[in-house]
Order: structure tokens, then sequence, then C-alpha cells
């Protein structure tokens, strides 16, 4: 495992963030609710054989001091290009680790979108993720290779 490849790993993470919180309408206090749910969601380490690399992006994301996406959050045409671009460097990474390690790294990635996703209603919602997050999810999974 090469730091290139934990690093495209934790910016993955960061990806799938702006990428679900593009596709949500929830208030500005949603939205912070949303970042903080990433972080907890790090804590998460499933086992199995990428849990390796899972345990280095998460001490990387953890050791930054960052609290979430920088950007503008309610830009949202910019939250979902900018997590589309933080995805883009993972690609190649999931394609060159065994399919069982791909498929366990996959999981906890599509599981910190799930968890950013229920942090918080779009505003007028009642549904705990909404139609247009769970397109994202399901985006978000053909992008990772885990159609």
């Amino acid at each position: 495992m090469s730091n290139q490849d934990v690093n495209a790993v934790a910016q993955a993470v960061m990806g799938c963030t702006q990428f679900v919180m593009g596709h949500n309408e929830s208030s500005k206090w949603g939205m912070v609710k949303e970042a903080f749910a990433m972080r907890s969601a790090l804590g998460d380490v499933p086992s199995g054989p990428g849990q390796d690399l899972i345990r280095a992006a998460k001490a990387q994301l953890s050791g930054d001091g960052d609290s979430g996406p920088s950007i503008d959050a309610t830009d949202k045409e910019l939250m979902i290009s900018e997590g589309r671009a933080h995805l883009a460097p993972v690609v190649p990474v999931l394609q060159a680790l065994p399919a069982d390690a791909a498929a366990n790294v996959r999981a906890w990635l599509l599981g910190v979108a799930q968890n950013v996703a229920e942090a918080s209603k779009d505003k007028g919602g009642s549904d705990k993720v909404s139609p247009s997050e769970a397109a994202a999810i399901e985006e978000l999974r053909t992008i990772l290779g885990g159609e």
C-alpha cells in the first residue's frame, strides 16, 4: 500500500461527502450535521482484506485537523463537481486491489456516503435519505465500480 493509495482513499471519503451533500437540500445546520457525519463514519473500519488501507486513510483524515469539506456547501453544482474530482484518483486504486479488498474499501466509502445522507433531512422533507441523495449514492456505487 503506497502513500498515493492512502491519499486517494482519503480524498474519496471527501468526494463521497461532497457528492452526497451536493444532492441535499437541507438547511445550513443540516449541512454542518452532514459534514460531522462524515467524521463519525470514519470510526467504523470494517474488518476485511482492505482494512489496512482503510485504517491508513482514516488516520490521514483524522490527523489533518479538517472537519469536512472546505468549499461553499451552498453551491450544489460545485459540491457535486468537486466530489467527482476527489473520487477520480481512487478508481484505479480500487481496480488494482484484489477484488475482495476493493469490495471492502468500496463498502466503507459507500457507508460513509450513507451516513452523510442520513445525517439530516431535506428542508420540508420527511425522508431520512432523500430520493436525490439515494440516487447520488447509487451513482457513487457506479463511479466506484461496484455496479
